[in-house]
């Protein structure tokens, strides 16, 4: 089966145009959207592993183009490869030393995902411009500032939500990382980050006070939102690449 196009993606227009990006697309969630009441009804509204850009790049009976794999690398770098990051900030939103065991440890695995984020950058190899470059610069700029914004809320329970949802949501990330370092011959080390069972019962243990379980789940919800624009932005870059070449 040949990969899935974007919805809606100029290389479906015939354009050269990125359709996706318009202003305000990396915003936080309008003020009318109901948000999720728990870190699992964010969750639910959809993670990285859900993506059809993330299956796509993923799928082995149609070998990712690399061009699209250094893409991933490259913006994925961009929004988490940079010291501090959003658990970062998380931290120091948190007073509650049982929360912060699970804290520090995140932070303290996230170096090395960091790390290897920026070798694999690296490796995989620099990128080819995409019509609309610009537009792609400035909306993960955009990008960048709604992660900080959640990262550093004083609403309780709103920053450790997205730091939930990254932990949570990196499982996928890091299978489409550890793909890129087979691509290239770099060995990456295992992520040592808290494990998915761990994060959600502490999640549930928090929850237990309604308006901090509301607080974590937008926050996870917000999160998890960036994300998806963000392999939205990539598959149309990929598609009009794909455009240009011929595909």
């Amino acid at each position: 089966m040949p990969p899935r196009d974007c919805a809606g993606s100029g290389a479906d227009k015939g354009t050269s145009e990125l359709s996706f990006i318009q202003p305000g697309a990396f915003d936080r969630a309008q003020p009318d959207a109901a948000p999720p009441r728990s870190l699992n009804a964010a969750l639910a509204q959809g993670t990285s592993g859900e993506h059809a850009f993330v299956s796509r790049l993923l799928d082995k009976d149609n070998v990712a183009r690399a061009i699209d794999l250094a893409d991933a690398a490259h913006y994925l770098c961009l929004i988490h490869g940079r010291y501090p990051g959003l658990i970062d900030y998380a931290a120091t939103r948190s007073a509650d030393p049982y929360v912060g065991k699970w804290l520090s440890r995140a932070c303290e695995a996230f170096v090395g995902e960091r790390a290897l984020l920026t070798r694999l950058t690296v490796a995989a190899g620099p990128i080819t411009s995409t019509p609309g470059q610009d537009r792609c610069t400035s909306a993960i700029i955009n990008l960048r500032g709604a992660l900080n914004a959640l990262s550093q809320s004083d609403r309780q329970g709103c920053a450790l939500g997205a730091a939930f949802a990254l932990v949570l949501d990196w499982i996928a990330i890091r299978d489409v990382l550890d793909l890129i370092g087979e691509r290239t011959g770099l060995d990456g080390r295992r992520s040592t980050l808290p494990a998915a069972d761990e994060t959600r019962q502490l999640a549930a243990e928090l929850s237990i006070n309604g308006a901090i379980g509301r607080a974590i789940g937008f926050g996870a919800s917000q999160m998890l939102l960036q994300h998806r624009q963000l392999w939205d932005m990539l598959c149309e870059r990929a598609d009009l690449r794909r455009a240009q070449d011929g595909f």
